[in-house]
């Protein structure tokens, strides 16, 4: 039985676009030999497995993927250690878009053949395109622990910038930055691998020491990007003037050089630092205006949104969320940006259309919670108690430390005429928040409800130790006690109730 590990003249690379990252595609010819002969081979040569894969390769060169699959399907049938066919079928299969086959493929390669680099480096591709960032820098990691003798300069810069890539997607930026350092140091040309270094170690809280490369490079190119870096990293250290000067430059590079889109970025962050220095106006001026210089910049009308809506004017958010919205439909935050201004308007039926639209497309488990929050809230307000039950009942599990959550699940099921599921929903909202008043009000009404007079009367006490002037408290603490047949302090509790202007307390004691 032959056996061969793969013939090296024969490595492709898959192609991967990634941030700062394209892998060439390397394609091989199966000798000078034509398909024709190549088809003769194996007629004559029905059992070698080395003229099956020749076949493949040539088939795969040729761009017939079925035919290419056909013959190193062949050829691993005769012999399942020929590693060129593992590795050509799972070419095949990333070209064909079943990246899963693909992926086994690769990893068969490296199970029988661990110091093939294309094995490794092909098999890291994969598992980038298939959205699994700690395995594929697993496995770039591995293909360069194998990259000698096989790869050249070029391959292991690829593999260095995979790796860093994958290892930020990972959310590990500090070696990340490390992996772009190493690809730095074969390319100390590639400019984007100095940004995406330096946005390595800002997010790993190490930008200082990126700061010196990137004022180098923004003093000599045009690129609006490493201005606003250098503004993030004078603004982790607190250095806000700086920040601020920065990105003015980062602006005037981006206005001088025509880049309407990096003007508009340069402008979003300037906002975001306003806000955060809150200077709320001044973030809606430079929101505004980064929305006049780029009419297609969604970013700036949902930056512009938000802020209107945390400076309470969800009414005037509006029109830029849904212009947001028409730029870039699939973007659940701007729904949900939209959602909550809706919500915070009453208007339960648009809020509840954009939730669920925000539903559709949350892009985290958070987005998910506070999108099922305001359809919740939505349903609620409609008078389907049913369903927002169920939707608050999901958002406790999901954010089971909110107390808010509680509260609003509580609502729904004492209108539903579940006082006991209400009583424990507003226990432990006022666990998480002993200050929240309202859900003690609700807590002492869900007591009354399920005859726990005594507990009901220590919510009521302590809410009029809170507020004197609290005569709806009063009036509900004149019930507790009357239903422990202390008629006295009840009458006694209702008349303050209604000295105080609370016309229910006043006609009680009769």
């Amino acid at each position: 039985m032959q056996r061969t590990e793969g013939k090296r003249g024969a490595r492709r690379w898959l192609a991967l676009a990634v941030v700062a990252m394209a892998f060439a595609t390397v394609l091989s010819v199966a000798g000078a030999q034509s398909l024709d002969d190549l088809r003769r081979v194996v007629t004559e040569r029905p059992a070698d497995a080395e003229a099956w894969t020749a076949l493949g390769d040539a088939l795969y060169d040729a761009d017939d993927l079925a035919g290419a699959k056909e013959a190193y399907l062949e050829a691993i049938a005769i012999d399942y250690l020929v590693g060129d066919a593992h590795f050509g079928l799972g070419l095949v299969e990333y070209g064909r878009g079943d990246y899963a086959a693909a992926l086994f493929s690769f990893s068969e390669v490296t199970r029988l053949f661990e110091d093939r680099f294309d094995g490794h480096f092909n098999r890291a591709v994969t598992l980038a395109r298939l959205r699994r960032p700690a395995e594929a820098a697993e496995a770039f990691q591995r293909a360069l622990e194998e990259a000698e003798p096989e790869a050249t300069p070029e391959d292991r810069l690829n593999a260095w910038t995979g790796l860093g890539t994958q290892l930020v997607l990972a959310g590990e930026p500090g070696p990340a930055a490390d992996a772009f350092g190493e690809a730095i140091a074969l390319d100390p040309d590639d400019t984007d691998l100095a940004y995406q270094r330096g946005s390595a170690l800002l997010a790993a809280g190490r930008g200082l020491e990126a700061l010196v490369e990137l004022t180098d490079i923004e003093a000599r190119t045009s690129d609006y990007r490493f201005s606003v870096l250098i503004a993030e990293v004078y603004l982790e250290q607190g250095q806000v003037d700086r920040a601020l000067r920065a990105l003015e430059r980062a602006e005037r590079k981006a206005r001088d050089a025509g880049d309407a889109a990096g003007q508009a970025a340069s402008l979003i962050s300037l906002g975001e630092i306003q806000r955060g220095l809150g200077r709320d106006a001044d973030a809606i001026d430079s929101y505004r205006r980064a929305a006049e210089v780029d009419p297609n910049s969604w970013e700036a009308r949902y930056a512009l949104g938000v802020a209107y809506i945390s400076g309470g004017q969800p009414r005037t958010a509006l029109e830029p969320l849904r212009e947001a919205i028409q730029l870039a439909p699939d973007q659940g935050d701007v729904h949900l940006a939209l959602a909550s201004a809706y919500d915070q308007l009453g208007q339960s039926g648009d809020a509840l259309v954009a939730g669920r639209e925000a539903l559709e497309r949350a892009p985290s488990p958070e987005a998910q919670a506070q999108a099922r929050f305001i359809i919740g809230r939505a349903l609620y307000l409609q008078g389907d108690y049913a369903g927002a039950a169920d939707e608050f009942a999901m958002v406790v599990q999901m954010r089971p430390g909110s107390a808010m959550a509680q509260l609003w699940a509580g609502l729904a099921q004492y209108q539903l005429g579940d006082f006991a599921g209400a009583t424990l929903f507003y226990e432990r909202a006022v666990q998480l928040d002993p200050n929240a008043i309202e859900a003690r009000v609700n807590l002492g009404a869900a007591y009354l409800a399920t005859e726990r007079y005594r507990d009901a009367e220590g919510v009521y006490r302590f809410l009029v130790e809170q507020n004197a002037r609290d005569a709806e408290s009063l009036y509900h603490l004149g019930w507790a006690l009357y239903a422990q047949q202390r008629d006295e302090d009840a009458r006694a509790s209702w008349t303050q109730s209604c000295q105080l202007g609370y016309q229910p307390a006043c006609g009680a004691p009769r």
